[in-house]
């Protein structure tokens, strides 16, 4: 819960901005946040390292020997301080916590999309190889591979316990019993490219998993623990970039129709909010009744989610996109990366 002064700073706007350097050489398209430490993924194929406490740059993850020789994907911080980190170069690396050596993981045979890691360092990558591939970081192995349904790239997927649901280029999206490395279900619910996969529960009567398409603009709901269809309606006219759940009753879409929305899921997924920018939204992130949206002009604007009015905006990018956005564990900081070579940090306190 925030403090009343936070909330209210951040409705009123940041106290200050600093962009962190040195940057990347080329265009940051990935990052992870755990407490102070910042790590970010870039096109130049390197991982940089930054402590958000002293706003200071500690390290950057590239060498002769060791690291990614294409564009860097996604990238997770475990919890004993080692980063691991993939690519378009069909490999993982595995970071050391000290020094800059990795050791590589080797079983995709396509670039790979996004991975996640959870608190016992088991791993799940998706690819443009048609899999997903689980892994055990603690020995460096890979111990299953999830194939079959998906017959086109593997685009996003989301994974809480044993339930594992993932999204392709063709708008297949499949539940996986991650324990038993087998599909529960497979289903064509999108006209085209799956963008977003969301596993979301209240701890109560709504479990979804919700999905939102790139061509489609719609966004698929289905029952956790039904499985069945309970909800699908194209509520954008552009793909749906951002994907994202607010103060438990809220699904939020960000799209490139340069529209956000709010959908209530205690009202039976009824529209209840429209957000307008200038340009295509390409990221969002939520905090208390509040929606970042991340734009194609490179600036940033937060809307009061309750009456849809924009509070404050922010050019965060010199050029280009605003591709994510994380809001650091104390809420103080929003980080956002891009099309510029620096993050930019954003501060509330």
């Amino acid at each position: 819960m925030l403090s009343h002064q936070l909330l209210s700073q951040w409705r009123k706007g940041p106290t200050n901005s600093v962009p962190l350097e040195p940057g990347h050489g080329r265009g940051i398209f990935c990052m992870d946040i755990m407490k102070d430490h910042l790590v970010t993924g870039s096109a130049d194929h390197g991982l940089r390292c930054y402590n958000l406490s002293s706003m200071k740059y500690e390290k950057e993850l590239y060498a002769k020997r060791y690291g990614h020789s294409e564009w860097v994907s996604s990238v997770q911080h475990l919890q004993n301080g080692q980063i691991v980190s993939a690519g378009m170069d069909s490999k993982i690396c595995l970071w050391d916590a000290k020094g800059v050596r990795c050791n590589d993981l080797v079983g995709h045979q396509g670039s790979i999309t996004k991975l996640m890691v959870d608190e016992q360092s088991v791993c799940i990558s998706s690819s443009y190889d048609q899999t997903l591939v689980i892994w055990q970081l603690s020995s460096m192995q890979e111990s299953r591979k999830l194939f079959g349904p998906h017959k086109s790239a593997v685009l996003d997927f989301d994974w809480k316990n044993s339930l594992c649901v993932s999204g392709d280029k063709q708008g297949t999206v499949v539940f996986w019993d991650i324990n038993e490395g087998e599909p529960v279900m497979s289903k064509h619910a999108h006209q085209g490219a799956v963008s977003k996969c969301l596993l979301y529960s209240d701890g109560g009567n709504n479990n979804l998993v919700i999905t939102a398409g790139i061509n489609d603009g719609t966004l698929v709901i289905h029952d956790m623990r039904t499985n069945k269809l309970v909800n699908q309606s194209q509520i954008h006219k552009g793909s749906i970039n951002g994907l994202a759940v607010n103060l438990q009753n809220f699904i939020i879409t960000g799209s490139a129709d340069a529209t956000c929305k709010i959908t209530d899921i205690v009202a039976g997924f009824k529209p209840v909010s429209m957000m307008k920018a200038k340009d295509a939204v390409f990221s969002i992130e939520t905090i208390y009744n509040m929606t970042i949206a991340g734009c194609g002009d490179g600036n940033i604007l937060f809307y009061d989610n309750d009456s849809g009015q924009c509070l404050y905006g922010f050019g965060a990018m010199n050029k280009g996109c605003v591709r994510q956005m994380k809001i650091n564990d104390n809420k103080t900081k929003l980080v956002a990366i891009g099309d510029d070579f620096s993050p930019m940090v954003l501060q509330y306190s």
